[in-house]
């Protein structure tokens, strides 16, 4: 049977990249990395050029391509530690992009269903929508790093156990981290406003919330990650 691409019905044939070819190219990364998908034990391959064939060629050489020109900008001055501003706009482009990665990347586990629901991938793609519960910080790394992960995470909703899914999507570009967490909630919670809260931590000095966008943006904060 043939697979549908993640964000259209049109038939997967092509493969997108977890590290984009610009930023591989930038990072000029030599080292092993490590591949590990759910249960299924680790593998090291000796290049950083790790593809998932999960989309169309339509998407991924049209609006994915797009979204990646429009942030290599502020993505490339930040890895490379350069201190830049993000706009409103600019965070949200930037957004828009982690989210698309966080979709990649969970679609990698044969081994489980897809977190972000069809509806989701879609309206990103044709409405630049992200998904509803999403929060999306950014943060400095002392040296340069390169990793992408994701987990599932459940919360308790007035004491009902795992009455909220959370994925969180981890990146680690250069000097730049991202973190994407999306949460899906059961029914009798889907009207209401849902509290996201975070383990104790210095972040207002050590992350800098890109969404959902309040105000202009100066990258990076004020306490790096080492």
């Amino acid at each position: 049977m043939t697979r549908q691409c993640l964000f259209c019905p049109n038939p997967v044939d092509s493969a997108e990249h977890i590290g984009s070819d610009w930023i591989l190219e930038d990072l000029k990364q030599s080292v092993d990395i490590k591949i590990t998908i759910g249960k299924s034990g680790s593998i090291w391959i000796d290049s950083p050029e790790v593809l998932i064939k999960c989309v169309c060629k339509t998407c991924n050489n049209g609006w994915m391509s797009e979204l990646e020109n429009a942030n290599k900008f502020p993505i490339h001055a930040m890895i490379n530690n350069e201190p830049c501003g993000l706009t409103k706009r600019d965070q949200n482009k930037l957004a828009r992009w982690a989210v698309m990665k966080a979709m990649v990347l969970d679609s990698c586990n044969p081994a489980r269903r897809p977190f972000y629901v069809e509806a989701e991938r879609e309206n990103l793609k044709s409405s630049s929508i992200v998904p509803a519960r999403t929060l999306v910080w950014i943060g400095q790394f002392s040296a340069k790093g390169f990793h992408f992960g994701g987990t599932d995470i459940w919360g308790e909703i007035e004491k009902i156990a795992k009455a909220s899914h959370g994925c969180v999507t981890s990146m680690d570009i250069g000097h730049l981290v991202m973190q994407v967490l999306s949460v899906h909630v059961i029914s009798q919670f889907a009207q209401q406003n849902v509290n996201i809260g975070c383990r104790m931590g210095d972040w207002r000095n050590s992350l800098l919330d890109i969404f959902p966008v309040t105000d202009s943006l100066r990258w990076p904060p004020n306490v790096t990650f080492t």
